[in-house]
């Protein structure tokens, strides 16, 4: 089998980039042939044309910014096709009429959507009927390569609580600031640290401002996947403060490193954190200072959340139960 895979990113390292070097890793670990068309950072050219015509089914990650992309080229989807979506264009681009309509033309004649969570189908089915018997839910799994980068260090301190995000609207990142400022005066050893792509200038521009303004804030910026394991082992605490996700990767991996993560209440979220389980959900900046020093108070219940993070990740989001699932909706594509 042979399948080209569509992704908007695939260098640089956001959540789109990590879900497709997974997947890809994965099929080509079952003897797939994959080839990777990043749309976002590639042209399009007459080769990339002869492998369109080549192969025998595409793979596109992230609905909208795909369908967008397909208007800008000659390209005909003629043969089967299976849809990957995740966070932001289920989440947002769904509410947004004029997206749901340029999403349509590519979903209606897809042979398969998948979508990570049970409330992300629900809402594809809602946006589009016809497409509920060919919704699959394949929860993310996590893969954190082999080669791990080590020269990232996180400063010192207790607790260090980790964002890992791009900077992105989405993301919310400054939505517990205040809370961060209060339990800075508390716990002056307390160190915060986000890392993540310069997506949007202008929070690059707020983030470099607070990072002059107060000692226990740190910006790292845009890191390889291979680096991550050895971030999160530096971490106490890793957050989520999105507003919406479709399932969030790295709080997947933070739990499999055996941290504690710490996720604002949102269906994505709440699909992998069980609260006061696994992890924890807040719904409120002041609702997080309780749930942190509740944490800093009682070592041992890090702990215990901690290994019980690992034990539901091992067991829910399994790599090799991901990978056979895609395997199975592709050849049911190519059976039809």
């Amino acid at each position: 089998m042979r399948v080209l895979f569509f992704t908007p990113y695939f260098k640089q390292n956001r959540g789109n980039a990590t879900t497709a070097k997974r997947i890809v890793h994965g099929l080509r670990l079952m003897d797939i042939e994959v080839v990777v068309f990043a749309y976002e950072e590639m042209k399009w050219n007459d080769r990339w044309q002869e492998i369109f015509d080549e192969v025998d089914l595409y793979h596109i990650l992230h609905l909208r910014r795909f369908a967008n992309w397909k208007n800008k080229q000659d390209v005909s989807l003629n043969k089967p096709y299976v849809l990957t979506s995740g966070g932001t264009d289920i989440n947002e681009d769904l509410a947004d009429p004029n997206a749901l309509l340029l999403m349509g033309n590519v979903a209606d004649d897809s042979c398969a959507v998948t979508v990570f969570t049970d409330d992300g189908k629900e809402k594809v089915a809602a946006s589009y009927p016809d497409l509920s018997d060919r919704t699959h839910v394949i929860p993310q799994s996590i893969w954190l390569p082999a080669e791990t980068d080590e020269s990232i260090l996180l400063p010192k301190g207790n607790p260090v609580i980790l964002l890992p995000a791009g900077l992105r609207k989405v993301k919310d990142i400054f939505y517990l600031w205040e809370a961060f400022t209060s339990l800075a005066e508390r716990y002056p050893e307390m160190k915060v640290v986000f890392i993540g792509a310069a997506l949007e200038h202008g929070l690059l521009k707020q983030v470099e401002m607070k990072e002059d303004e107060v000692e226990w804030f740190t910006y790292i910026g845009e890191v390889s996947l291979e680096a991550m394991a050895h971030i999160f082992k530096q971490a106490d605490i890793v957050i989520n403060t999105s507003i919406s996700e479709g399932q969030p990767t790295a709080l997947l991996e933070a739990m499999y490193s055996k941290r504690v993560v710490a996720a604002r209440r949102n269906p994505g979220n709440c699909s992998v954190v069980i609260d006061g389980e696994n992890g924890f959900t807040f719904d409120s900046p002041e609702h997080f200072i309780m749930k942190v020093e509740s944490l800093i108070k009682n070592p041992k219940q890090q702990q215990e959340i901690a290994e019980k993070a690992f034990q539901y990740v091992s067991h829910h989001h399994q790599f090799d139960a991901e990978i056979k699932a895609y395997v199975n909706v592709f050849n049911h594509c190519l059976s039809k």
